[in-house]
């Protein structure tokens, strides 16, 4: 069984925390003991990994679940450098092995896998050091194309080799018939990584978090993949 899964954004702003959160939900509902941390996060304003994943009744502090924090809403090595101080590595590590003797699986909410954390030092350096199977989150809408194969390809390149890709938000921006066709297309592009869920946009989701275990729940070819590592 894994320790946990990490999730690599393809881009800003794809839902990439709230996928987490449905697939904690999910984890629990097929008998996991699952629970999610942010490594890094930046910018003061926004719910918390601990309040979102109170909605789900998991009570874990915020030192464990948001182990480094910048007020500055930068990228983090950006942040660290306006604020002056570096990011704690070990304080990440450290933070998910508590979380793991609490917990049996740890969903980390990564970040984009360029994303710079200290010099020379990037978010594809801190999977490798978590040493997780991994997932892209990505959107349905146009561009997902560019940014999910982009993201697969360097990933390819550092030797890490993505469970699959989760397009979220489908009919979010009114793309019509191109984004309706993206997983379609983005499965046959990125061989041989799968895509293994297409997320439709509600906005009800970020507090109906039973709705999106539900629809995560029918996604068939993810909640194999999940049985696969957490068995």
């Amino acid at each position: 069984m894994a320790e946990g899964l990490f999730l690599v954004g393809s881009s800003r702003g794809v839902g990439q925390t709230l996928v987490g959160l449905g697939l904690v939900g999910l984890l629990r509902k097929m008998g996991v003991d699952a629970t999610m941390m942010t490594p890094i996060t930046t910018g003061g304003s926004g719910e918390s990994t601990a309040d979102a994943l109170g909605r789900l009744g998991i009570e874990d502090p915020r030192p464990l679940t948001e182990p480094v924090k910048f007020e500055t809403m930068a990228a983090p090595y950006v942040a660290s450098r306006i604020e002056g101080r570096p990011v704690s590595l070990e304080s990440i590590l450290d933070a998910f092995r508590d979380l793991r003797s609490r917990h049996e699986f740890v969903v980390v909410d990564g970040g984009g896998i360029l994303v710079p954390i200290a010099e020379r030092f990037f978010m594809i350096d801190l999977l490798e050091r978590m040493g997780l199977p991994s997932i892209i989150v990505g959107r349905t809408a146009r561009g997902t194309l560019n940014h999910c194969l982009l993201t697969q390809r360097m990933m390819f390149v550092q030797g890490a080799h993505p469970l699959g890709f989760i397009l979220n938000g489908f009919g979010q921006f009114g793309d019509g018939f191109a984004e309706a066709m993206n997983p379609e297309v983005l499965a046959e592009l990125a061989r041989p990584t799968p895509v293994l869920a297409s997320i439709e946009w509600r906005p009800s989701y970020p507090n109906d978090v039973d709705g999106l275990v539900q629809a995560l729940e029918q996604q068939t070819h993810l909640v194999d993949v999940l049985r696969g590592i957490t068995s």
